[in-house]
């Protein structure tokens, strides 16, 4: 196996003649917007140029060729935003993982606490529920179906609605179909792979494989009987948002493994603040923006919970420098909200942003860094906007 080892944002230079186009095109083609690809001429010899846009984590493009995307932020941190992003923090199995050297084995190690805890909960029994069912038999069970019966008299069976008490439902299937998809994955090792097939056998006993999206993991409903299952899921979450492909692979079976760092810093951030803002203050996240012709989302927006008013609109940037087309989006959420201030949100930055724009208009930018430890970064950006008084 060739693994080609890069760092986000950081230029790394190839010697033409050490990859294969074909791995270059098949980069280019299914990860277009996740890397910036050049072919760089020097007197030494043309080089590849690849650059991750924001991107890490493990592509697999063939048996033989696989990309290994490291973080520019110290690994601890990466778990640590995770952590709250995907509001693993409350679950109590996360210390153990912080000693990962590597994303591949942080998802390894994951991958198997979740497999370990579907087989738990397969030994206690699988969460059932009774679900609607209508069904032509050739006995009555449940209530007949008059409408259908009159509609269609001639049919030799009853037309019965009735409520199937069954395991076969949303929340085992979104188990079952996450599964699935690691076992897709080359990251995992050998002795996973083996307990992830183990599980996956255990659950399509009972249950109909299909496909489902992160966002089915989020705001489900739970009782004293699927308790549990708020960590599955949350788990689940995880799996299906960091390793579904966006992109059409072709043949290769295998399932790219990536984390987007731009919307898991803003997921951070949203997370950090929801536990750290001082009361009466509250967060909404992702807010949308009607307008007659189009809308658009607000990533944070902090208000006063007892007058509902709101008080700040903030911007995550995961970026080193704020552009004036980042001025400007700041200006318009604000303006949308009638908002007094906007805040630009970077782990880093080279330029200061306080500029008052009108007399009830100032935009601000504020470093919340990830090249120290989080909750001490934290910290210091709370302190930054309390100290001027921006709350």
């Amino acid at each position: 196996m060739n693994t080609i080892e890069l760092i986000e944002y950081k230029p790394c230079n190839i010697p033409r003649d050490r990859i294969p186009q074909e791995i270059i095109d098949q980069l280019k083609d299914n990860y277009k917007n996740k890397f910036k690809i050049n072919l760089k001429y020097t007197t030494k010899g043309d080089e590849w140029q690849i650059i991750s846009q924001g991107w890490v984590g493990y592509i697999p493009i063939n048996n033989d060729w696989n990309f290994h995307i490291k973080p520019k932020v110290p690994i601890t941190n990466i778990f640590k935003m995770l952590d709250y992003a995907y509001n693993l923090k409350s679950f109590q199995f996360l210390d153990g993982l912080m000693k990962c050297e590597s994303l591949p084995d942080f998802y390894n190690r994951l991958a198997t606490i979740f497999a370990h805890r579907i087989l738990n909960r397969i030994q206690k029994g699988l969460y059932a529920t009774y679900i609607k069912q209508s069904q032509e038999l050739s006995y009555v069970r449940g209530k007949i179906d008059i409408k259908t019966m009159i509609k269609y008299p001639w049919k030799p069976k009853l037309t019965c609605n009735y409520d199937n008490f069954t395991q076969d439902i949303e929340d085992n299937q979104i188990l079952l179909w996450t599964i699935y998809i690691i076992s897709r994955q080359e990251i995992c090792q050998e002795k996973t792979r083996i307990l992830i097939r183990k599980v996956y056998h255990a659950l399509q006993g009972y249950l109909t494989l299909s496909p489902f999206t992160a966002n089915d993991c989020i705001n489900r409903k739970y009782n004293r009987l699927n308790q549990d299952y708020h960590c599955l899921h949350s788990l689940c979450r995880f799996f299906l948002e960091n390793t579904t492909p966006s992109d059409e692979k072709g043949n290769y079976n295998s399932l790219p493994f990536l984390v987007n760092m731009n919307q898991l810093y803003e997921k951070f951030v949203a997370a950090w603040l929801k536990q750290h803002l001082p009361p009466p203050l509250g967060i909404k996240t992702q807010h949308r923006v009607e307008y007659d012709s189009f809308s658009f989302k607000i990533d944070l927006i902090i208000y006063n919970k007892k007058t509902q008013e709101n008080l700040y609109v903030l911007d995550t940037k995961y970026k080193t420098e704020i552009k004036d087309s980042d001025r400007t989006q700041i200006i318009a959420y604000a303006t949308a909200n009638k908002c007094k201030i906007g805040i630009i949100i970077t782990p880093y930055s080279n330029n200061i942003l306080n500029d008052k724009i009108t007399e009830n208009l100032s935009i601000h930018s504020l470093n919340f860094s990830l090249e120290q430890d989080i909750e001490e970064a934290g910290n210091n950006f709370l302190q930054q906007l309390m100290s001027q008084n921006y709350m």
